[in-house]
């Protein structure tokens, strides 16, 4: 599991805080925007992802985390490093 999130966390480096948002939207997905001191923080369930002051990806958490919910990672991940349609 902690090399597909080392995988999930690699790929979506160069997506910004303002291309995800925008994926969220478009796919009318319900999610909470943070700033914390200088960043962003999304939550997207129990999916937590965190930007810095340039937007820059700087990582991620998941809450309640189990082996057993791999596949919502996956599905996680393609929503955040596909383009946008």
């Amino acid at each position: 599991m902690l090399n597909l999130l080392g995988d999930i966390f690699l790929r979506s480096q160069n997506v910004t805080d303002k291309e995800f948002i925008a994926k969220l939207v478009q796919r009318g997905i319900e999610h909470t925007v943070r700033r914390i001191d200088t960043g962003t923080h999304i939550e997207v369930g129990r999916f937590g992802y965190r930007f810095n002051e340039q937007g820059q990806s700087r990582g991620g958490w998941i809450r309640n985390w189990a082996g057993d919910r791999e596949s919502e990672w996956e599905k996680w991940s393609a929503l955040l490093t596909e383009p946008i349609s």
